[in-house]
This record gives structure tokens, sequence and C-alpha cells, in this order.
């Protein structure tokens, strides 16, 4: 009789060791997919803070620079002549910048917690620069209240704010027509004139004749851009709560009004010092007395990563500095 043929397989201990080594394989595969899902989310977010930092300072830094009025030189008397010029900051002549800090009251960006309004902690900037290539001044008619450019009218428009300057002095005042050549200066337009003239007085004139002074030829004249920045709140909660807010007022058809413009999430706080003329350290905005004689600006920014609301623990915060010197006061 032959023997049965012997029946083989796998023991327990084999089937058990088998299973260890492939969920082992199994266990090292996902990690190692979670841990490059973990990197790429990591490194994106790391792109859109520095994305973020970049673009914020470049827009910072490119008005910063150019605050104040070079074409103008060192003017010794300003007149605005605009209505009721303390009731809006927009038009209250700063020589070029101003700092706000973190409790510093501004009207172009008030506390608050609603959308738009700016976070209690966090600084402020207003600043006002030239808008526009200065015009040349042909001619000045006072009594028409006209003043002709050469060769041409290149950029200004009716409801423009404006300065015109020599180096004696500089009016800020609002155009109430503009053509090919010429730009007028009447008693009507949103603020409006109230006064024909743009002579200094101190107090400021603001009778219907006012001072009058006539520029002469090689004067210039150019719009004037009054602009502010600021940390502000943005009402969203699936993603960061705060962002960086630009606020100016644009013409439209002739009238003022304010634009608030969102331009960069993730800023949840902004912080500047200012270096004066033959100072060596920056100093904060409550040390600056004259702010005519800042001449560079150290702006500090802290960005979250925009895509993650400010309660996730899993977000990015960076904290960014970056200098910017004025160059309209670099002697």
């Amino acid at each position: 009789m032959s023997r049965p043929a012997r029946q083989t397989g796998r023991t327990l201990i084999e089937l058990m060791i088998a299973l260890a080594i492939g969920l082992f394989i199994t266990a090292t595969a996902t990690g190692l997919v979670l841990s490059n899902r973990q990197t790429y989310s990591t490194t994106e977010g790391l792109s859109r803070v520095q994305e973020a930092a970049r673009t914020g300072f470049e827009l910072l830094a490119r008005d910063i620079r150019e605050a104040g009025l070079n074409s103008c030189g060192g003017v010794q008397q300003f007149v605005n002549v605009l209505n009721n010029p303390s009731s809006l900051w927009w038009t209250q002549w700063n020589g070029g910048i101003r700092g706000y800090a973190g409790t510093d009251a501004f009207a172009g960006a008030p506390f608050g917690t609603a959308a738009g309004q700016r976070v209690s902690g966090t600084a402020a900037l207003h600043i006002m620069r030239s808008g526009s290539q200065p015009n040349t001044v042909a001619s000045h008619d006072t009594s028409t209240q006209t003043i002709t450019l050469s060769p041409a009218n290149r950029s200004l428009a009716a409801g423009d704010l404006a300065i015109a300057c020599n180096f004696s002095q500089a009016s800020l005042f609002q155009i109430t027509a503009a053509g090919s050549t010429t730009i007028t200066h009447a008693n009507s337009g949103t603020p409006g004139n109230c006064s024909r003239g743009l002579g200094f007085a101190n107090p400021p004139d603001c009778t219907t004749t006012g001072q009058t002074y006539r520029y002469e030829a090689n004067a210039v004249v150019m719009r004037l851009e009054s602009l502010a920045w600021y940390v502000g709140n943005n009402g969203r909660t699936t993603t960061t709560s705060r962002s960086l807010y630009r606020v100016t007022p644009q013409n439209d058809s002739g009238t003022l009004s304010l634009v608030t413009e969102e331009v960069i999430d993730g800023v949840v706080d902004l912080q500047i010092d200012y270096l004066i003329d033959g100072a060596t350290a920056y100093v904060a905005a409550s040390a600056v007395t004259d702010w005519t004689t800042v001449v560079g600006v150290r702006l500090r920014l802290v960005i979250d990563e925009p895509d993650k609301p400010s309660t996730a623990t899993d977000r990015l915060r960076r904290t960014m500095t970056h200098v910017v010197t004025l160059r309209n006061r670099m002697s």
C-alpha cells in the first residue's frame, strides 16, 4: 500500500509574521503619504505668507518713498483753501507723512470690530504725495481763476485735489474745471474751494475772494494723492479675520468720495517706527514731534497663513521687517 500524499500549508506563526510585515509596510507607506502631504501644506502655506509679505512691503514702500512733494522744494508757506479741511482727514496737509500708534485715533481708519474697521493695537499711516507728473504753469489769470499749463494738461481732471507751488509757497485746492491746456479753481465742487484766492494767510482766509496770489510762469501744478494704510477686520471666519487695507479718495465725475480697499488678507498686525533726520535709531510715532523731519520708516508685518481661520492651531505665522527711505527727503 502506498503512503497517502503529505498535506502542506502555512503555520499560524508564519501567517502572523506575514500580517505583521504587511501592516508595517502599509503603515510606513501611509506615514510617508501623510508626511508628504503635511510638507506640501506647510510649504504652500509658507509660500502664501511670503507672497503676502512681498506684496505688502512693495505696495507700502511705493507710497512711502513718494511721500511729500519733491517738485515744490522746501516751501515755507502752505495754504489750504478747501472747504472745512479740518473735518476731512484726507485734505489736511501733513507734510507728506503722519503715523499713528496702536492706540492713536485716526479719522481715516476708526477703531472697531466691523468689517473694514481698524484693529485696536495696530498702527496706521497717512501719506500725501504727488499723484502725477508736475505740469508747468505758463500763466495764471487770477480774475478768472484759470491756470494755463505748458505744453498741455497731461493728467489733471475736474474734481482732482491739486497743489500749485513755487519756491515761496504751495496752495492746495480742488480743480473745478479742466481742459486740454487749462484748469480752474473757482468756488464749486465737493468738498469744493472756500476761496477763489490761492494766497497764504494765517489763519487762512476763507472768504469768497480770499487772498489773491498769482503763480508765475514755471511754477508747477500736480495732482495730490492722500491715502492711508491700516490693518482691519475683514468679517470672515473661514479664513484669517484680518487684512491690510488702503483707503483713499477717488474722483467720480468731479466728486471725491472715500474708497476702502482690502489689499492683502492674512496681515494680522502692523507696527511702524520712524527715523528722524540726523538720528541713528528708529523711534515710535509718539516720539516724533515734527513729521517733516522723518526720513525713514521701519515696517513690521505679522502675517498668518491666509487660507486658514485664526482659530486653527496649525496655521503658519511669520513676523517680517522692512525699511523704507523717503526718496523726496534725501539730500
